[in-house]
């Protein structure tokens, strides 16, 4: 759970130094082609002033804050004259920015208020050694969607492309920061010769227009990864005999499926996915991943779980509205709010009740079966969003029925749902405790690269 006292970076207080020392070779590879502009970044960590507003903690060096002339301890009050209350509104305001664009702060300082212009700069890119990295955009239902394109230097023209799908969060797909998962993942691909592939969903990053991530049900995230997918083996000219997909969390759900509709594909390897119906997914995460993750007392983990069984029949198997559900006594109103994050409206844990439904609507084993290509199922050891190690053994027993010998399963040693190295059993129960039930920061796991980086090149 966060800190009360919502501290937010506001587009990345990194700025335009995130991921750009020592590689000057890489940033000069780093462009952007179509017509999808790239958002603007303020800069700044910030956090709720006291009367209103949002008041800076820290200005990112080269920041379009910093331009600004604002300073540690002004308070931003208003973005282009839109008023900011407090820092989850200024985040609003600044994610609808474009570099370039002119910007007025309106803010305080010692009690007295100012304003100040300026044009805003734009986030950093991702940069890679040795690779050439391509900022792109698929149309998609009104808008445009930023997909992302990473190609190792001397690639071969009918090398491999891995196509990474994320899982369910609403957040930025980049890897911008050289110590994230994903950014460590794409280096360490394009050593070894094979190019990623990545496009944001609806809203998120630099996308513009269509619909927004939060709101959309699960047949409009599928349609974006399809239409990414169009996009790879069309204006890229990857065919599908060189695209590996690789899902990770809610992407290994995804990724059998977008796999089952286009035959000939050279591989799907998952990372932290589910295998069980959603719904009974949901059952076993209130039973028993508080006990894995920080063990806490599994007795009264089943009584939440038995507690929480009316309420996720309602939602999945009743299509019961959660306003409805809210009102079946005091009790099932906050467990929707405590346990599942209920907005009051119709959200519940980040997206919309709808997207969640759709998950559970999802047949994996079919999926599976008709997803006609090798397949790899990695485990983090201490994996707790997964709970265990059952669901990704089930993927390859079920690829394996079908077609025997072509699902291979790896355990990932001391590496959480993140990718990263958070300890053993009892560290990352520990990390846990001490997180809040999240273990931030850890160093990604390396292994995983060899992983999946051999076992591709075990499908050439």
């Amino acid at each position: 759970m966060k800190s009360l006292k919502q501290i937010a970076l506001v587009a990345a207080l990194m700025g335009s130094g995130a991921g750009v020392s020592g590689l000057s070779e890489a940033v000069a590879q780093t462009s952007v082609v179509g017509p999808l502009a790239r958002k603007a970044m303020l800069g700044v960590a910030v956090e709720p002033a006291p009367g209103g507003g949002a008041r800076i903690l820290q200005v990112g060096p080269g920041s379009t804050v910093e331009q600004a002339g604002l300073k540690t301890g002004d308070v931003i009050t208003a973005v282009n004259g839109d008023p900011t209350a407090d820092n989850k509104a200024l985040v609003v305001q600044a994610d609808k920015l474009r570099a370039g664009q002119k910007v007025k702060l309106s803010y305080t300082r010692d009690g007295k208020a100012a304003s100040a212009e300026t044009s805003a700069l734009a986030r950093s890119m991702e940069t890679y050694q040795r690779a050439k990295t391509v900022y792109g955009a698929v149309p998609f239902q009104g808008g445009l969607l930023r997909d992302i394109m990473v190609t190792p230097e001397g690639a071969k023209t009918d090398g491999p492309v891995v196509y990474l799908i994320q899982g369910y969060y609403c957040g930025m797909m980049e890897g911008v920061d050289p110590k994230s998962a994903y950014h460590n993942l794409a280096q360490g691909l394009a050593d070894r010769g094979i190019g990623i592939y990545r496009v944001e969903k609806p809203g998120m990053g630099d996308s513009q227009g269509g619909p927004a991530c939060v709101d959309t049900d699960f047949d409009t995230e599928m349609a974006a990864f399809r239409e990414g997918l169009k996009t790879l083996t069309g204006k890229h000219g990857v065919k599908p005999e060189r695209i590996v997909l690789l899902g990770h969390s809610m992407g290994g759900v995804e990724a059998p499926l977008l796999a089952a509709e286009t035959k000939g594909m050279r591989g799907i390897a998952v990372y932290g996915g589910v295998m069980r119906n959603w719904h009974d997914y949901m059952q076993d995460l209130f039973r028993l991943q508080s006990f894995y993750s920080m063990g806490m007392d599994p007795a009264e983990n089943e009584d939440l779980a038995e507690a929480m069984r009316p309420i996720l029949n309602r939602i999945f198997l009743e299509d019961v509205p959660l306003s409805d559900i809210a009102k079946m006594s005091p009790e099932a109103e906050e467990l929707l709010k405590q346990a599942l994050w209920w907005d009051g409206g119709d959200q519940m844990l980040g997206r919309s009740v709808a997207y969640w439904r759709g998950v559970g609507q999802q047949r994996l084993a079919t999926a599976w079966r008709d997803a006609d290509a090798p397949t790899l199922a990695v485990y983090g050891e201490v994996d707790y969003a997964a709970i265990d190690d059952r669901d990704h053994k089930l993927i390859v027993d079920v690829v394996n029925h079908y077609r025997p010998g072509t699902a291979k399963y790896a355990t990932l040693a001391r590496t959480g749902h993140g990718m990263g190295v958070e300890g053993s059993w009892a560290e990352a129960r520990a990390g846990n405790l001490a997180g809040g039930g999240q273990i931030q920061g850890a160093p990604y796991n390396a292994e995983l690269t060899t992983v999946l980086g051999d076992w591709i090149a075990s499908l050439t």
